[in-house]
């Protein structure tokens, strides 16, 4: 007798973790995943990673390019502000730098009346020539100075030359405390200074309009200070055994600069090498000769 088919009920209640497994596993063997594509897969899910960490480490390094740059740039204005002033000084300006007394509370001392004479020889700072027939050149500020086996070797010893062309430029600068009456000399022997041969010439004195010093690298003809006065005529005559010795007192005050030019007068008149005088002076002595200087005597 055949057996009857048996049935048996499904049950609604939810499939345990074992029954999803095995649903998956039928899943994975109904449909096949190709070994190469999920290799693909794999290898695209890297790319991207590293894409996005490349592109963030890009963006890093662009802000702290652009951050040291702001840093640069902030310290290069602040090292100007704060840059050593003397490092900054020239022949050109080293004029402008403040020059401040030393003679602090020296107005307060009592001084006898009438003050005690006291004088001493101020030498001048600069003697250079100047060619009115050569505008533009320079003469050596240093002609005397050579090479020793101990260093290079500047005498003090400048020339002082004065022809129909050439003039020679002073430049003194008053010091010390009380001392403001000034009393410049032009003191030279004619026959040591002067061709004997040459006929009577004039040299005249002229005052320049200077308050800064001579800047001797530069110095010319056509930068020299202008003239606002003529102080003196002096007549040389070559061959005589004459002694110039000229002198005109006048005021003047402390650090103050004083500048004069010695020249030939109107050597047009005059023509051939009439005008001729010249010396090698010295910053030494209290009466120097041959020479020009200024003496300082006390006003306190």
């Amino acid at each position: 007798m055949p057996t009857s088919p048996r049935y048996s009920l499904v049950s609604s209640e939810p499939s345990s973790s074992s029954d999803d497994l095995d649903s998956n596993e039928e899943l994975r063997l109904k449909y096949p995943v190709d070994e190469h594509d999920q290799h693909l897969c794999t290898q695209c899910q890297r790319r991207c990673g590293n894409s996005s960490l490349s592109f963030w480490a890009i963006i890093v390094s662009l802000l702290s390019v652009c951050i040291n740059c702001a840093i640069f740039l902030a310290s290069s204005k602040l090292n100007e502000e704060c840059v050593d002033p003397i490092t900054s000084v020239t022949n050109e300006n080293i004029h402008l730098l403040r020059r401040p007394s030393p003679f602090i509370g020296m107005d307060n001392i009592t001084r006898p009346v009438p003050p005690v004479y006291r004088e001493f020889v101020n030498f001048p700072q600069v003697i250079q020539q100047v060619d009115s027939e050569k505008p533009r050149f320079t003469f050596d500020d240093d002609p005397l100075r050579y090479m020793s086996s101990r260093g290079l070797v500047s005498p003090e010893e400048r020339r002082v030359q004065v022809t129909d062309s050439v003039s020679t430029l002073f430049q003194f600068r008053t010091v010390d405390y009380g001392m403001e009456k000034c009393e410049l000399h032009v003191h030279f022997p004619v026959n040591a200074s002067t061709n004997s041969t040459s006929r009577p010439f004039l040299l005249s004195l002229h005052r320049l309009d200077s308050s800064l010093p001579l800047n001797t690298r530069t110095l010319s003809y056509s930068t020299k200070p202008r003239v606002t006065s003529t102080l003196t005529e002096i007549r040389v005559t070559p061959g005589s055994g004459q002694v110039v010795d000229w002198w005109q007192q006048f005021d003047c005050k402390w650090d103050q600069l004083l500048t004069f030019e010695l020249a030939c007068y109107a050597p047009d008149r005059l023509g051939g090498d009439s005008c001729w005088l010249e010396w090698w002076q010295e910053r030494k002595g209290k009466d120097p000769n041959p020479a020009v200087y200024m003496k300082q005597i006390s006003t306190i």
